[in-house]
């Protein structure tokens, strides 16, 4: 309690710091400005509705990311007996998603200050608070569980670097997930990391429903073109979400793969798709002009997309289809693995691409899965990528085609989920 007692004092500094903050981060001070506002607009939906009969549910999603692995749960909400409320913290998914079906109404989260925290859970006195992945609030959970408001964890994600289960905060973390009712974690590796603060009682291990929420998207845009359909015509290597450290490996092996260019590239029937994580022009532009000089016939997206000629390494300047374009691949290299870590693996799977990545992958529970199975490549430098990049074809798509069995297996997350939200709430 002592803890809780230091989090309390301390936290008009918190207050302070957000407002000097503000000043120099146009997301947090839009969500200052706007917070109350659109929090009374809330209020005043909950009065207008008739929801004697619903019980009112929170869920919170702090980005987007998080809010797509929450939609496939939110798709299966029965809104006969539920009222959903839908909370963010960041002001971009909050405004994209405004005016989204799969909620009756949203909100901004508020920070997580006592005096906030009270202010919100009192007025919206939800009969259960759900969140997601890394959303873990002190305050936010203890002004919860004094209402009585059920909390339920999912996806949690307290893999073995995660600071919760630090020896010198252990009793502070206890503390803070004893007023959780629930936590439903993807693995016994998580559970496993999460006995010494939380007894076993209160976790249960489903799949992650991102496994859902990939599938789903999966099945939806599976018709939808990007690219001319000539690219079908040759085997195509995509290097996704990468940043810096990843481009020096990338870029060093192409051009050793293929000294001669694009002559090279058509002598292996490859195309190359480059995707950073962070799209920035000058980079993007910098990096067409190298390889420019190397022979390869490299362009934008922004400038090709509309032309019949398909430049024979095209760089994706646009957000948002990256998930989509690996469709167009056998092989996928996911970046962030040298840096804080491999970015998502599920997307390229799902379209049957064969998958390496760098050596960071604790923080990506469902990886250390697919390693452990063989179903995915590690590579820690220049040499490892490009021994994979001479690695038979047909190999490959095998190994593709057995991810793709994985992530199917364990699309049906969401279902199992729900019943155990249900059960949970209507405990």
């Amino acid at each position: 309690m002592i803890f809780y007692i230091l989090y309390f004092i301390i936290s008009p500094l918190l207050y302070l710091s957000i407002h000097v903050v503000k000043y120099f981060s146009k997301k947090i001070n839009q969500h200052v400005k706007n917070e109350k506002r659109i929090f009374l607009k809330l209020l005043e939906k909950i009065n207008s509705n008739n929801i004697q009969n619903k019980k009112i549910i929170l869920f919170h999603a702090a980005s987007s990311g998080e809010f797509e692995q929450i939609k496939p749960i939110l798709k299966k909400m029965n809104r006969k007996k539920y009222f959903i409320i839908q909370s963010f913290t960041s002001p971009t998914v909050y405004n994209v998603e405004l005016n989204n079906m799969l909620f009756d109404v949203s909100c901004y989260h508020p920070y997580d200050l006592w005096w906030k925290s009270y202010m919100f859970f009192k007025q919206i006195m939800p009969d259960a608070y759900i969140i997601t992945r890394h959303d873990i609030w002190p305050m936010h959970l203890l002004i919860a569980k004094l209402f009585n408001i059920k909390i339920i964890y999912i996806n949690a994600n307290i893999h073995g670097k995660s600071i919760w289960i630090k020896p010198i905060v252990k009793t502070f973390s206890k503390a803070v997930f004893k007023n959780i009712n629930l936590c439903i974690v993807p693995s016994e590796r998580i559970k496993t990391n999460l006995l010494c603060i939380l007894p076993s009682s209160k976790i249960s291990i489903i799949p992650d429903s991102r496994f859902s929420q990939v599938f789903n998207r999966y099945k939806s845009n599976k018709n939808k073109s990007y690219l001319d359909e000539s690219v079908n015509n040759t085997n195509n290597i995509i290097f996704g979400s990468y940043d810096t450290e990843d481009l020096k490996i990338i870029y060093n092996t192409i051009l050793n793969k293929y000294p001669d260019g694009d002559q090279s590239l058509n002598l292996c029937n490859n195309r190359i798709i480059l995707v950073p994580h962070e799209i920035n022009k000058h980079e993007v532009n910098k990096l067409v002009a190298k390889l420019n000089k190397n022979n390869f016939s490299a362009e934008l997206y922004s400038v090709f997309k509309n032309k019949k000629i398909i430049p024979h390494i095209m760089i994706i300047d646009y957000v948002g289809i990256l998930a989509d374009i690996y469709q167009y691949a056998y092989l996928a290299y996911i970046g962030g693995g040298f840096t804080r870590g491999v970015h998502s693996i599920l997307e390229p799977g799902i379209h049957s691409c064969a998958i390496c990545f760098g050596p960071n992958i604790e923080i990506l529970d469902e990886l250390k899965d697919i390693y452990d199975l063989n179903l995915g490549s590690m590579v820690n430098n220049e040499k490892d990528l490009l021994c994979l990049l001479n690695k038979p074809i047909n190999e490959l798509k095998i190994q593709g085609e057995k991810l793709n069995n994985f992530i199917i297996n364990k699309s049906q997350s969401a279902n199992i989920m729900i019943d155990a939200l249900e059960n949970q709430i209507n405990a």
